[in-house]
């Protein structure tokens, strides 16, 4: 199991997909990408008309015409978040009933794939049931496009938490909801049902009534979850760019790694400008370019065009701001041995947008 983690916006589903291409390329191996809600041009770049729930196979022969003669097989598919809750609940509740309320409450049908955390605990549930299945010889998991990559850790104890709240064991209780119902004479409640239907607090109670019943197995799955992530059969990678607020976060997620004694097993720094950017020489031509406008006639001269001053000056300017942006990757990239003695990937800046399978060969070629 390869869990694939970064804060937003770094390339983590292109990075995922990649990965399962490098490894199917190496081994003989059975290999799904689960991603979730992945973009329409990822579909297109594998040679699929689209991803959906159910498992859909990459062509070998376009993998082949690629440049990737794969031994092995990729397997895509996506996380449907509201499917993945339905299954917790009728894995969990202590009967078909209690599962059938819960599934038939609007409340429910309408926060089930809404609510903080709930495509973390999705895709952390879906890569233990993967495991357990054993259907796959790897499996590599694009995590959700969290507010920070920690929300992935923290769901299985957020989801318990949730569960068990003191609020909902109120509510939940033998006198919790005619409580909650005697409120209904105060202002607001009178105003929520007008907005929201007059059996708005009756749903609602009876769905903390019934998720109270879930408790216990949520609790149980979050510690098989946990056993699960510190096992030798998962590995992290951390995907981040370099800009100084993904890679903070980077630096951070793998310091909790590190105390929550889960591997990390590589590092993959996305979009990293080329090194001759920050040739001195280079650097001091632009300067000139910038400072004296007579060198623009010297162009005109050379290159048999004519380029203005205003022309010379932009075009200095532009390569300084490069060179400014590339010292930068350089400074934070002497960083990265402070994320872990592991394997490091440095998937360069593409001049083009990754939309063809050939990007993602490309891609997978360097990881």
């Amino acid at each position: 199991m390869i869990v694939c983690c970064g804060s937003g916006g770094v390339g983590k589903t292109t990075v995922s997909a990649s990965l399962a291409m490098a490894v199917a390329a190496a081994q003989d191996k059975r290999v799904l990408v689960l991603t979730v809600d992945p973009a329409k041009r990822l579909a297109t770049a594998l040679g699929l008309r689209g991803i959906g729930t159910d498992p859909v196979t990459v062509s070998p022969r376009q993998l082949h015409g690629a440049g990737l003669p794969a031994k092995g097989e990729v397997v895509a598919a996506m996380l449907d978040t509201k499917s993945a809750w339905d299954r917790l609940i009728e894995r969990f509740a202590p009967n078909r009933r209690t599962a059938d309320r819960i599934l038939q409450n609007r409340f429910y049908q309408r926060i089930s794939d809404a609510f903080i955390g709930s495509h973390e605990y999705a895709a952390m549930d879906a890569l233990y049931e993967l495991h357990q299945g054993g259907e796959y010889d790897v499996v590599v998991v694009d995590t959700p496009p969290s507010r920070n990559a920690l929300d992935f850790l923290e769901a299985p104890n957020r989801l318990a938490d949730y569960v068990g709240a003191r609020l909902l064991s109120w509510l939940a209780g033998p006198s919790g909801f005619g409580r909650a119902m005697n409120f209904a004479a105060m202002p607001f409640f009178r105003l929520a049902d007008r907005l929201l239907g007059d059996d708005t607090l009756e749903e609602v109670a009876d769905f903390v009534r019934q998720l109270q019943q879930l408790y216990g197995g949520v609790q149980a799955r979050a510690r098989d979850v946990y056993r699960l992530l510190r096992s030798p059969q998962v590995g992290f990678v951390v995907v981040t760019t370099l800009e100084p607020a993904p890679f903070a976060e980077a630096e951070f997620f793998c310091s909790k790694l590190r105390e929550f004694s889960m591997p990390l097993r590589g590092i993959v720094v996305n979009r990293v400008l080329p090194e001759a950017l920050r040739n001195p020489n280079t650097a001091a031509a632009a300067t000139a370019l910038e400072e004296h406008p007579k060198l623009a006639a010297w162009l005109s001269s050379e290159l048999g065009q004519r380029v203005s001053a205003e022309t010379a000056r932009s075009i200095g300017e532009t390569y300084r701001l490069f060179n400014a942006l590339a010292q930068r990757d350089a400074r934070q990239l002497s960083r990265l041995e402070r994320l872990g003695a592991v394997p490091t990937s440095r998937i360069p800046l593409f001049t083009d947008e990754v939309s063809q399978l050939e990007g993602l060969v490309r891609i997978a070629g360097l990881l």
